[in-house]
């Protein structure tokens, strides 16, 4: 059952939560801030805290709503447990990783701090080249979308749900790396995940484990085929859950959503069990030649607005999976010769 601190609060029009405490076996305080990133979503942003150092773990959407949540979320630590933290007291930003949902409030953090942000060098271009990235993924993007099976009209729609927050951050200078195995001035170590993002990492910090979107306490994180970002994909993914499911030594771990997990390896493996049987299942699907959608529409039913693109590069991520290692192949090898047919119908073998 999901531990009630972590629902929002509404308060003139604004989402957010109750901020946690956690204190490390070394005397850190790790304080966690549940804010509503875009409508109705809500995700966790930390303060790790030694009474003279603060670091900034994340820092939400580039949504002004969300902005005046961080703000608020913030000036609870001090109201709370009696330490005044602002956003000028913050010594470094530490970036998990390249979703929009995590790096999107630097513009607005930056106007308050000039503290250096360290991120993974495989999403370190998101935050610096954020324009180029943009026009780059939109183009795989549109080729991913014309060969799943969408119609025209479909695919448009997507395209223009997919752009409308794109245009709501600016690039923002990288000051550090944040790369596997190194253990930064402030005794936190990097430990590179990538599979749910390229540059994705958790942080070791003490006996407590920040797993950002790595692994979460209710849902399975969103998987999206490595056809559309390179270091993506479930194999990836998988592996990097298998390197996390041998940390045992962590007393809990916090994540990106949702509330903490207490026994990482458990909850690690009910996600690769998940991810299992949502394999079988596309085998099942594909005794009959299947598109990408027609696999989407197998596993997720009718669904509408964004989740249209989320379900569909799920399904694509598992698809990818089983097609790279021989278990499906193309049924319709004849017609993709022809060069506007970008459609594959996977049949399993």
């Amino acid at each position: 059952m999901a531990d009630t601190r972590w629902r929002i609060m509404k308060e003139g029009g604004t989402g957010v939560g109750e901020v946690a405490r956690f204190e490390t076996c070394e005397g850190r305080n790790i304080y966690c801030l549940p804010i509503e990133v875009f409508p109705n979503f809500v995700g966790n942003v930390y303060v790790i805290s030694d009474g003279e150092t603060r670091l900034l773990v994340d820092c939400g959407s580039p949504m002004p709503n969300c902005n005046e949540n961080l703000i608020a979320a913030m000036a609870q630590i001090g109201e709370k447990f009696g330490e005044p933290i602002s956003l000028a007291d913050i010594d470094k930003i530490l970036i998990t990783h390249g979703h929009i949902d995590h790096f999107g409030g630097l513009n607005f953090v930056r106007k308050h701090t000039d503290a250096p942000v360290g991120v993974h060098i495989l999403d370190r271009r998101i935050l610096s080249h954020y324009a180029e990235r943009v026009v780059v993924a939109a183009k795989s993007l549109a080729i991913f979308l014309a060969g799943s099976g969408l119609s025209e009209t479909s695919q448009e729609a997507t395209m223009q749900m997919y752009m409308v927050t794109k245009s709501f951050y600016q690039p923002t200078d990288v000051g550090f790396e944040l790369a596997e195995g190194e253990t930064l001035a402030e005794n936190i170590e990097v430990v590179h995940v990538p599979g749910h993002c390229p540059g994705q990492v958790c942080l070791e910090v003490d006996d407590i484990l920040l797993v950002a979107d790595h692994v979460l306490s209710r849902i399975t994180p969103h998987q999206s085929p490595e056809s559309l970002t390179l270091n993506m994909g479930l194999g990836h993914y998988l592996d990097s859950l298998t390197k996390i499911e041998r940390y045992t030594d962590f007393r809990v771990a916090l994540g990106g959503h949702e509330d903490p997990i207490p026994d990482l390896p458990s909850r690690v493996a009910e996600i690769k069990q998940a991810h299992d049987r949502r394999l079988n299942k596309v085998l099942e699907l594909c005794h009959e030649p299947c598109s990408a959608l027609a696999v989407s529409k197998g596993l997720f039913g009718k669904v509408r607005g964004y989740n249209v693109l989320l379900a569909l590069e799920e399904a694509a991520a598992h698809v990818e999976y089983l097609y790279q290692r021989g278990e499906l192949v193309a049924s319709n090898v004849e017609t993709l010769r022809d060069p506007a047919q970008p459609v594959i119908e996977y049949v399993a073998v």
